[in-house]
């Protein structure tokens, strides 16, 4: 077999290595920026939850007004990710109060949201708390959930062969440090 033969072969080779790797380094580098996406989008609302419920807890009372700059805020300190959309169901913000009952439960005193709220196993939306969480009777917390319907494996058909994961969901909760905040335009039920 002459050189140049061999020289051609291998070329060959190399070019039927490369086109069986690359779909492979394609998917590979679209499952990284997906990922990348879904954890950045993760740790933005995770922040904006914490901003949030660490303004609202200083607060010695709420009202209306308050509750609507919180939810604002909470807009800002997460742009460009969608702490909450009008409508289309794409991001909501919940802001409420759950306080400890005498016989050891939870009560929601009130919520607010702002954005669409349709999905069960809400965090405050149903007054209950996550891992069996406990308020202690006479005392309240402050909840601040953002749900983001972000999700990653959404280029092409990846989804197909990674799966995909559910909405972004984050959370804060914090004791109001000057009152319980039980109040807001009504009284706690």
């Amino acid at each position: 077999m002459s050189p140049i033969r061999r020289r051609d072969a291998r070329r060959g080779t190399a070019a039927v290595e490369f086109a069986l790797v690359a779909p492979l380094l394609v998917l590979l580098a679209i499952g990284t920026a997906e990922m990348v996406v879904h954890l950045r989008t993760w740790f933005r609302l995770e922040r904006t939850a914490a901003e949030v419920a660490n303004v609202a807890s200083q607060a010695e009372t709420l009202a209306e007004a308050d509750v609507n700059a919180l939810f604002d805020a909470a807009r800002m300190i997460a742009a460009p990710i969608l702490a909450w959309s009008s409508g289309d169901g794409t991001a909501f913000t919940m802001i409420s109060v759950v306080a400890g009952t005498a016989n050891g439960g939870n009560r929601l005193c009130w919520t607010r949201s702002r954005g669409t709220v349709n999905g069960g196993n809400l965090v405050a939306g149903q007054g209950t708390l996550p891992n069996g969480f406990q308020v202690p009777a006479g005392q309240s917390v402050l909840v601040v959930e953002i749900v983001n319907r972000a999700r990653p494996w959404s280029v092409g058909a990846a989804s197909l062969f990674l799966g995909s994961a559910g909405p972004v969901r984050s959370y804060a909760i914090l004791r109001p440090r000057l009152a319980s905040l039980t109040n807001l335009d009504r009284p706690c039920p």
